[in-house]
């Protein structure tokens, strides 16, 4: 495999996969499973039809074994939701408070929120989303969806001022 092509794969990605993967993991873990997905990219004979989907699947699939191998994936996931530090950095020019970004992602369903990662984050088509976590077009469609959909309604619910 070409180092300057794993290079641009590597500085095109490794963000939008570490954000990906704190959807399960702690941001060191997370990190970890990153640099073991180009790992395993690296010792390919031929690079994978999809680079980026390829990523995000063996991300994806790296954080799950690993959440199996510690204990029940879904003790597990709450205590990391409540612990992790914040996902997003604050900045003054930013239209949307992190900390309500954070907020509002954690209240959507998992698949849901899993969708949105890829999607906004991640910057995959739905057909590469569809690869990534094994279902049709047509769910990942409806997951993303929802899910802005409830974005958007508790994002107008936090703006919204009280009446006298």
């Amino acid at each position: 495999m070409d180092a300057g092509q794993l290079s641009s794969w590597y500085d095109a990605h490794c963000d939008r996969l570490v954000l990906y993967a704190r959807n399960w993991l702690p941001e060191e873990s997370a990190q970890d499973v990153v640099q073991g997905a180009f790992v395993r990219l690296m010792t390919q004979k031929v690079a994978p039809e999809d680079v980026p989907a390829w990523l995000f699947r063996t991300v994806r699939n790296s954080a799950i074994t690993r959440l199996r191998r510690r204990a029940c994936w879904s003790r597990q996931r709450t205590r990391l939701s409540a612990e992790q530090p914040p996902w997003f950095e604050s900045r003054p020019e930013d239209l949307i408070d992190a900390h309500t970004a954070q907020e509002v992602l954690l209240t959507l369903p998992a698949e849901q929120r899993e969708v949105v990662l890829l999607r906004i984050w991640g910057q995959l088509s739905l057909k590469q989303i569809g690869e990534v976590v094994g279902s049709p077009l047509t769910t990942v469609h409806s997951r993303y969806k929802a899910a802005l959909t409830a974005i958007r309604e508790r994002m107008e619910q936090s703006c919204r001022t009280p009446t006298d």
